[in-house]
């Protein structure tokens, strides 16, 4: 029965993802899983998310490919800094240090190459609400992007200024990866995304029960630059 029970821990151990990542500097590296997980369950998703991340003096560079994302033609957002977050994203949350922050960096992208910024200030964690963002100018955040459209496959490059980020006084940062994608065509340019339509995913699921929640920092995984 021991030798039973042992065996199971360890296959629990060895099967729990390791969101953790090292970055060497000025060489790209894959982010170990090649499928985001549902925010509410854990559960792994069937779209297939492939990131990988980079960094110099200056930049954190993240490049991204979401599969499986047929309607990405539907998305209507073309302004920066609009409620874009409504249709499909692929975000960047991210926060200099080690602990569990109250306040990161919130990116989003989506097929039409615009940008959301803000900085969040959470101070319940995401247990109580209370969130707010203060927004970050397009023209003075430095940001340079880039996005590509083939088939079903939506793909692109963030370059974000460690400077945006934070003062640059450390090599580690807790950040978490999210993409929002419809899983049915909409016949209104104003729709908006609910869970019965579109998948939330996390790099580092979130686990935040029936409702999709993005804002729980407590789950962002760990940055380490070499």
């Amino acid at each position: 029965m021991f030798h039973i029970l042992y065996s199971f821990i360890l296959l629990m151990i060895m099967s729990t993802p390791d969101y953790s990542i090292s970055l060497s500097k000025n060489e790209w590296k894959d982010l170990d899983s090649k499928y985001f997980r549902h925010s509410t369950t854990g559960q792994t998703a069937t779209q297939e998310t492939l990131v990988k991340l980079k960094y110099d003096d200056q930049y954190l560079y993240v490049a991204f490919e979401c599969h499986q994302n047929p309607y990405w033609k539907e998305n209507t957002y073309q302004a920066h800094n609009t409620e874009m977050y409504n249709q499909e994203v692929f975000e960047v949350f991210i926060a200099e240090g080690t602990e569990v922050p109250e306040r990161y960096l919130e990116l989003e992208i989506n097929p039409n190459n615009v940008l959301w910024i803000g900085k969040i200030h959470n101070p319940t964690k995401g247990h109580g609400g209370g969130n707010s963002a203060e927004m970050i100018d397009y023209a003075k955040a430095g940001i340079k992007h880039s996005v590509k459209t083939q088939d079903d496959t939506w793909s692109g490059t963030l370059q974000i200024p460690l400077s945006l980020i934070g003062a640059g006084n450390t090599k580690d940062y807790r950040a978490n990866f999210y993409r929002i994608v419809s899983t049915q065509s909409h016949k209104k340019g104003d729709w908006k995304c609910n869970p019965k339509e579109c998948d939330f995913l996390c790099w580092s699921p979130t686990m935040s029960g029936k409702t999709p929640a993005f804002h729980r920092p407590e789950y962002f995984g760990s940055l380490h630059f070499k």
